[in-house]
């Protein structure tokens, strides 16, 4: 299997992908009714916002963290997202070196402070995965989990984040992390990978993702 997108389910697909093509400069490669994608030749999957009536209730279990060169440039970063239309949230995340905000849908993402690890990722520096209240023995599963799902081999550990890297070893990582954060609702964004079998599935904690066919 290999890891293709991230996809948000969002009311308005157009739009929240334009911020987030405006944002991160991933141009569109696919819009057609129902699902918008951007993409990063760099980055190696792309975004992808798909069509629901659903409202989003809480906290979404993955999320994008943005990276940052400087505290000057995580600043920038931060007015950049404001300018387009995302908003600063609060998640009971305290006083953090980070920033949290939200887009236009309310799908939240962290834009970080510079972090060595990150500084050659490019604009984005990993997609997260909020592990449940899980036991160490069981985090690790997860991220084995995720590892032979995506195809990206675990790259480095910590006791409450596993990071996972492209077998290029160029772009943003795949982390999963100790959050603690129970399934609460229906997943409004969830991984995509190809792969034989084509459908929905879950991970060991209840993240659905989607198998689709290479192509």
């Amino acid at each position: 299997m290999t890891l293709k997108a991230v996809v948000f389910a969002v009311a308005h697909p157009r739009a929240v992908a334009g911020f987030w093509a405006s944002f991160v400069d991933w141009p569109i490669t696919v819009d057609r009714p129902g699902r918008v994608e951007l993409a990063s030749a760099a980055a190696g999957f792309s975004l992808a916002f798909e069509e629901t009536a659903a409202p989003k209730t809480v906290k979404n279990r993955i999320h994008l963290d943005l990276a940052s060169s400087s505290a000057a440039a995580q600043k920038s970063i931060v007015d950049k997202a404001l300018s387009l239309g995302a908003a600063r949230v609060d998640i009971g995340q305290g006083e953090l070196p980070w920033e949290v905000l939200a887009d236009p849908a309310g799908n939240e993402f962290c834009v970080l402070e510079p972090r060595p690890e990150y500084a050659e990722t490019g604009v984005l520096a990993a997609v997260v995965i909020d592990a449940g209240p899980v036991e160490p023995a069981a985090f690790e599963r997860l991220a084995e989990f995720w590892s032979g799902t995506s195809g990206w081999p675990i790259g480095r550990r910590h006791p409450v984040a596993i990071g996972l890297r492209a077998p290029s070893g160029v772009g943003p990582w795949l982390e999963v992390l100790r959050a603690g954060d129970a399934k609460q609702a229906e997943d409004r964004v969830w991984l995509e990978v190809t792969g034989p079998a084509p459908g929905g599935r879950q991970d060991p904690d209840g993240h659905d993702f989607r198998v689709v066919s290479p192509g």
